[in-house]
């Protein structure tokens, strides 16, 4: 039996006429190669404009100074993405291992917003607190504990919503 994520490739190359077969891998690539110069752009300038320029950012760099660092940014990001797509290869099949990943932050996002939208007490800092809690509830669930990745978004807002509610009792923490 064919493993469940080789079925539509495996149909594909096997059953379809040269000409559909190949039209389909070539739409498929075609889709992988936008979202992938998408997410690399995306990752690029957020790196340079959110990053870099308010910590490192010097007035008399010229313009074509920013894009040459924008591009090694790019290749940076594009390696850590390589290597992160071949320790994936090992983490089963791709829907669950996708969803489990996105659980991890979705949980103190959640968290966040919850504590945005329904209380008025929580400020930056104990706001920040919080999803750092989050976050670290959620990395000892993952790595700690055999609890399902469809726990990871209740538990992680759960933990934040709760340690940004405690952390705006504590006037130190919550000032700003």
């Amino acid at each position: 039996p064919e493993p469940l994520d080789r079925l539509y490739p495996s149909y594909v190359w096997n059953h379809l006429p040269p000409i559909a077969a190949g039209l389909v891998v070539a739409a498929i690539l075609a889709a992988a190669m936008s979202t992938m110069s998408s997410t690399l752009n995306s990752l690029a300038s957020s790196t340079v404009m959110d990053l870099y320029l308010p910590l490192f950012g010097r007035a008399d760099l010229a313009e074509a100074d920013y894009l040459k660092l924008s591009r090694w940014v790019t290749l940076f990001w594009g390696v850590v993405l390589i290597a992160i797509a071949l320790l994936a290869r090992h983490w089963g099949p791709v829907l669950e291992a996708g969803l489990a990943i996105a659980s991890v932050p979705l949980g103190a996002l959640l968290g966040v917003f919850a504590l945005g939208v329904l209380t008025e007490r929580v400020k930056q800092n104990a706001a920040i607190g919080a999803m750092t809690g989050g976050f670290a509830m959620i990395g000892y669930v993952t790595f700690g504990t055999q609890i399902a990745w469809t726990w990871y978004v209740v538990i992680g807002a759960t933990t934040t919503f709760a340690v940004g509610w405690l952390l705006s009792w504590i006037p130190a923490v919550n000032s700003r």
